[in-house]
């Protein structure tokens, strides 16, 4: 459980100790991930053994856990970075590659907040289904692709873009296909409800 949090910080989350405030926080889409963030709650209390405050603020849905032993546990012996820069330089610690029962669910976290799935555009094909693990930090976008490809996913090169809010690039680990697909979810799978159901729509449309 706890290396689906971590990996759902990963992706999706952010840890703060400015100005002697220490707070873990999430960040999503208010409908798209309401029904994962009840999940995440439950899961924070559970692991951490705190109240997770959520709130639906700037358009968006706000998580935030606030405790300064959990935040110095993170950085100092999960390996997780604080403040502005952790976007940009987040990786998976070495500890969770010693398992692949512990990395896949490092891995499903991330998906669950920073990954997608739906159908692409191939010529000739009407419904291409396609999973992409998106992230701003190159070392984490290599770690992904090198481990997928380990485990037997077809994964293609690292596709990198320019979004409007940064001028820094991010990366796109892009898994495409039906048996990809079956794949991920068979050994990986999502718990966000709304991924969930995507990609159980997608293999029966598919």
């Amino acid at each position: 459980m706890e290396a689906e949090l971590i990996g759902a910080i990963i992706g999706g989350g952010y840890i703060s100790t400015a100005c002697k405030k220490y707070i873990i926080g999430f960040t999503g889409h208010p409908e798209d991930d309401l029904g994962y963030y009840i999940y995440l709650s439950k899961l924070v209390e559970i692991v951490l053994g705190k109240n997770a405050f959520s709130k639906e603020r700037l358009r968006g849905l706000r998580m935030k856990i606030y405790s300064k032993p959990i935040c110095n546990y993170l950085v100092n012996s999960v390996g997780l970075i604080s403040g502005s820069t952790k976007s940009f330089s987040v990786k998976i610690s070495k500890q969770f590659f010693k398992e692949w029962s512990l990395l896949r669910y490092v891995i499903r976290g991330f998906a669950d907040t920073g990954g997608s799935v739906f159908f692409s555009k191939k010529p000739g094909v009407k419904k291409y289904p396609s999973i992409e693990l998106t992230t701003c930090s190159i070392n984490l976008a290599k770690q992904l692709r090198k481990v997928l490809l380990n485990k037997g996913f077809r994964v293609t090169k690292l596709r990198s873009y320019s979004s409007k809010l940064s001028k820094r690039p991010c990366y796109k680990v892009c898994l495409y296909g039906i048996k990809n697909l079956q794949k991920w979810v068979k050994e990986i799978g999502f718990l966000n409800p709304t991924k969930k159901a995507k990609a159980e729509n997608l293999l029966r449309d598919a």
